[in-house]
Parts: structure tokens; C-alpha cells; sequence
């Protein structure tokens, strides 16, 4: 394998298997690391070199739209260019590596691309035996503020932690929430002024599950005790529970089926390509 996209595909494997770049890399990670660029590196050649690839083709232009979408991650072209030298890439060699793992996924798509559509008389009978994969319970736009329990440390220990989060919902009463959330919240939402989004009953703790339906819309709740902490939450808006029909399930079957068909196609063909 050219030193070009071994470099890439070790700085590829590295981020996406350890969310590492490979210069911070245990010897163990490196290791595992190494092993997978090889195959990668191979499945990569065989791809290329079948007789399937043959006549395939990249537009220049999807190469060029898959570069800047690398780039756009940096905060200039300085910066990508800067990153590219610390892998000991190249633009050139990070174009070309970039090119062959486009091509192959080009490649396997010709592999996949006649797949059987799915019939809605089969979906319609998936639909009836798994009615538990179209139903969800309601669904809350919640903010909130969090003090956790920490024995670790003495302003999160639990009278301590419980004092705090009491202070703080006297403070909600005449002061904005999402200020608060800003100021005293210790979840990662607090960067976005304590807010969650939607959220489904089933997946909250049940401890706020079942504090929820007490509330008016915009009231913050009194404090909340969960194995994590103590909690201030309010919503905004609530969604009942829905069984999606039949007509509004389809498209996800659809799709479901295509992406299951075409990855079953591509592993047989990988299988025997690689026999």
C-alpha cells in the first residue's frame, strides 16, 4: 500500500475507532489500528481491481465536494492544511486516498443497485406483527437544570447538591429559566440554556415522567430526584402518544428493506470477491 493512503486510512481508522488522531494512539490502539488499515487496504485493491469496477468513474466534482465537506470541519484552509501535514499527508495524497474510498463506495452501490423493492403486502404483514416499532408514548419539549450528586466533591454532595438545586428553584420563580440554566446547570444542555428538545416519556427517568403531567406549560417543577441528581424541568409544548399507520410507516420499511438488501448483496459479493 502507497505511504500516501496508509497514512490516510490510519488517521481515518484512528478518529472513527477511538476518536484519536494516531500520534495519541496507546501501542495497544496502534496495534489494533494497523491490523485494520491493512484490511481496509486490501478489501480497497480487490474492490478496485474486480471486473465489476471496471468503466467506473468519479465526477471530479463529487471528489471536490467531498474535500471542502473535510475542510468546512477546520476553521480555515489553513487549519485543514496544517492537519493534513501533521498526518504527513499531501493535498494531493489526501485527494487521491480520498478518491479510491469514494470509488469503492461507488463500486459497491453498482453492486446493490438492483435491488427488489419491497412489496407493501410484505410490509403490510411486518406492520401488523411488530405494531410495538410504530408506537411511541408522548413527547415533551423540555428544558432543564441539573445538579448532580457527587460524593467527590463537597458542593455536590447530596444535602449540599439538594440546598443548591432549592436555591435555584426560588430563584426561578422571578428570574429567567434559561439564564439559570446557563448559570447553574451541570448538564451539557446548560450551553444551550438548559434546553433538551423533544423528548419521549418512556426514554426520561421516570421520576420526571411522572412529574410531568402535573404541570402547566412554562411552570418549573418543584426539585426532582433521579439516580443522577436533582433536576428543574419545565416544558414548553406536549405531543400525545401516536401509532403511526400504515401509509406513514411504508417509506421507513422501504427504506429499511433497501439499506438491508444492499448491504446482504455488497457482503456476499465482498465474500466472494475476497475468497
Amino acid at each position: 500500500m502507497e505511504t500516501q493512503k496508509q497514512r490516510y486510512l490510519t488517521a481515518k481508522v484512528a478518529t472513527e475507532r477511538f476518536n484519536l488522531n494516531p500520534e495519541f494512539l496507546s501501542a495497544t490502539q496502534q496495534t489494533e489500528v494497523q491490523l485494520q488499515v491493512k484490511q481496509l487496504g486490501r478489501l480497497q485493491q480487490a474492490i478496485l481491481g474486480a471486473k465489476e469496477a471496471a468503466g467506473v468513474v468519479l465526477a471530479p466534482q463529487q471528489l471536490d465536494a467531498a474535500v471542502a465537506e473535510c475542510a468546512a470541519r477546520f476553521e480555515s484552509a489553513e487549519a485543514f492544511a496544517v492537519s493534513l501535514a501533521k498526518q504527513g499527508l499531501s493535498e494531493p495524497g489526501f485527494r487521491a486516498a480520498l478518491y479510491d474510498e469514494l470509488l469503492c463506495e461507488v463500486i459497491l452501490d453498482k453492486i446493490a443497485a438492483d435491488v427488489p423493492p419491497l412489496s407493501r403486502k410484505q410490509a403490510y404483514e411486518y406492520y401488523l406483527t411488530h405494531q410495538q416499532q410504530f408506537c411511541r408514548g408522548r413527547l415533551w419539549y423540555l428544558k432543564q437544570i441539573l445538579i448532580t450528586i457527587n460524593n467527590d466533591y463537597a458542593e455536590n454532595q447530596p444535602d449540599n447538591a439538594r440546598s443548591r438545586i432549592r436555591h435555584v428553584r426560588e430563584l426561578a420563580d422571578s428570574k429567567d429559566f434559561a439564564a439559570l440554566a446557563l448559570q447553574y446547570s451541570e448538564c451539557p444542555s446548560a450551553m444551550e440554556q438548559g434546553l433538551l428538545g423533544w423528548c419521549e416519556e418512556s426514554k426520561l427517568f421516570p421520576e420526571i415522567a411522572a412529574a410531568l403531567p402535573a404541570l402547566q406549560p412554562g411552570e418549573v417543577s418543584a426539585p426532582i430526584e433521579t439516580e443522577l441528581g436533582f433536576h428543574l424541568v419545565l416544558y414548553t409544548e406536549m405531543k400525545p402518544a401516536k401509532v403511526a399507520s400504515f401509509h406513514e410507516a411504508f417509506p421507513l420499511l422501504a427504506q429499511r428493506h433497501n439499506e438491508r438488501a444492499k448491504k446482504y448483496l455488497q457482503k456476499q459479493w465482498l465474500n466472494t470477491l475476497m475468497a
